[in-house]
């Protein structure tokens, strides 16, 4: 890559939110979710691989279950990334919407924003990255029937206006929207959008009722004000980890590697 584009790569910065419990894969691990290992090295060693691949070297880790055990584990990352924390302490209780407004404190740039729960081929975040539209959401091929998905509905010009997941597309909404794809849960922001998004999690968790929600209701608030692009993934190899029957998915897919 050329010093323009390296520069370009490297002045974003990565947002990760790793604050969870991850109470449907507790049967497998009692450590943090993005601890899980897959071929001998954790969902974070992955994520922080593909973040060296393509030039990112300021990380924001979002940490709240077992903390101590997740920052201690990431401090070997130090040596090569400008690596801060940020705590949701109150993870049971308050959602990961708190844990993007949390690390939104500590983001002062253009930024990625990622899932930890998450594996995929770093050419699907190079491509990603080297898109130069600057706010986007990373999609997969999946079908809109399937109800565990992030379905992502794009209006007529092609922006997204919602995402739709654990629960079936209404009648209304297939009329009102075209569906896109899953919502990989990596997603880039400019630097304006970031402070529009800060607020708007103000704003949205100045709702008591809005506490426990995770980020996804706040980005369906976003969305119907700002125009974000879908980029579709060059590969199907990702995975997002929610359950026994994922991991072995991963294993599976990334096991060689």
């Amino acid at each position: 890559m050329g010093e323009e584009e390296t520069k370009i790569m490297s002045s974003l910065t990565a947002l990760v939110l790793a604050a969870g419990y991850g109470s449907r894969i507790a049967d497998v691990t009692t450590d943090p979710k993005s601890l899980l290992k897959i071929n001998e090295k954790t969902l974070m060693d992955w994520h922080f691989e593909s973040l060296a691949a393509v030039g990112v070297k300021d990380v924001v880790v979002v940490t709240g279950y077992k903390r101590e055990v997740l920052e201690d584990y990431l401090g070997k990352f130090k040596s090569n990334f400008n690596l801060q924390f940020a705590v949701n302490d109150d993870y049971k209780v308050k959602g990961n919407t708190y844990s993007l407004f949390f690390g939104l404190e500590k983001v002062e740039t253009d930024f990625l924003l990622f899932d930890a729960d998450l594996i995929y081929e770093t050419n699907i975040l190079r491509a990603f990255v080297e898109d130069n539209n600057s706010n986007q959401i990373l999609v997969g091929e999946s079908s809109i029937d399937d109800i565990e998905c992030a379905k992502t509905m794009v209006d007529a010009d092609g922006f997204v206006r919602m995402t739709i997941d654990k629960r079936a597309v209404t009648t209304d909404e297939r009329a009102k929207y075209k569906f896109a794809g899953e919502a990989i849960g990596i997603l880039k922001f400019s630097k304006e959008y970031r402070d529009d998004m800060f607020r708007e999690c103000k704003k949205f968790l100045a709702d008591e009722k809005n506490i426990s929600k995770n980020w996804e209701h706040v980005m369906n608030e976003f969305l119907h004000t700002h125009d974000m692009g879908i980029h579709q993934a060059v590969s199907s190899k990702w995975v997002e980890i929610d359950n026994r029957e994922d991991y072995a998915r991963a294993k599976s897919l990334f096991g060689n590697n």
